[in-house]
């Protein structure tokens, strides 16, 4: 019986310690110790960017941005993947996006009492981006009404950075809910489309970490298909990549 119990006990803390041993050997190979923790970029020039980076044991790489964004100087960074505050690898790439160093000028298109499509179109033609969609009391369901860059009204021909996001601000036609579409199955980029036309706008986005949304599939999505909300209201989707065989 004392074999028995003796033989168990010496069992026992072998594999204990054999468990231990693989796991610290994993935990090495794997550099689970030495992870480290983005910082943030946002609104540093490129060589400050690039000696906090080298700083953290970082590489990076520069995607240059045909969107001016105002709330940044020209040439500093105004966004970057993986985002601050992710756990990265020592010598992890660092995607950064770059305010455009030279601005072009555009006027800004006759949009008033377009239909939601015409308005989309022109803003396109023109190379604005389309921002939000909000939704003020009017007789007639997604006509213009005004539109704002940031907060300022916009007018028929006023003077915009090219590039610049545009606010709209539609008729609702004295409705007040929608139900949320079916988002499974649809691909990212196709996404904003989808909800505007369905007087809704984009929350928040969970993706793994890639650059090309083209591969990403929605999988998930907050609220539900055929929930009644507020138009205007933004709907969160999580994506993922399309597998391929």
């Amino acid at each position: 019986m004392k074999i028995n119990y003796r033989l168990h006990f010496f069992t026992f803390i072998f594999v204990f310690l054999f468990f231990i041993l693989i796991n610290f050997g994993l935990k090495k190979y794997t550099l689970h110790a030495n992870i480290i923790t983005v910082p943030s970029l946002l609104g540093l020039n490129m060589g400050d960017a690039e000696d906090t980076l080298l700083a953290y044991n970082l590489d990076f790489v520069i995607i240059d941005s045909a969107a001016y964004n105002p709330d940044y100087e020209r040439g500093s960074v105004v966004s970057h993947t993986p985002k601050s505050a992710s756990k990265v690898k020592p010598g992890r790439k660092i995607y950064l996006t770059i305010n455009p160093l030279t601005v072009h000028y555009i006027k800004f298109p006759e949009l008033t009492n377009k239909s939601l499509r015409q308005t989309i179109s022109l803003l396109k033609n023109n190379s604005l981006i389309i921002g939000n969609v909000y939704y003020v009391d009017h007789f007639a369901k997604d006509v213009l009404r005004f539109a704002k860059m940031g907060d300022k009204n916009l007018s028929y021909n006023d003077s915009l950075p090219k590039f610049s996001t545009i606010d709209l601000y539609l008729g609702n036609g004295y409705l007040s809910e929608v139900a949320v579409p079916n988002l499974i199955g649809l691909y990212l980029h196709e996404l904003k489309q989808k909800l505007n036309n369905n007087s809704l706008n984009v929350g928040s986005v969970e993706t793994i970490e890639s650059l090309d949304s083209l591969s990403l599939i929605i999988y998930k999505q907050e609220p539900d298909f055929n929930q009644k909300v507020p138009l205007g209201s933004f709907v969160s989707v999580f994506a993922d990549t399309v597998i391929t065989p």
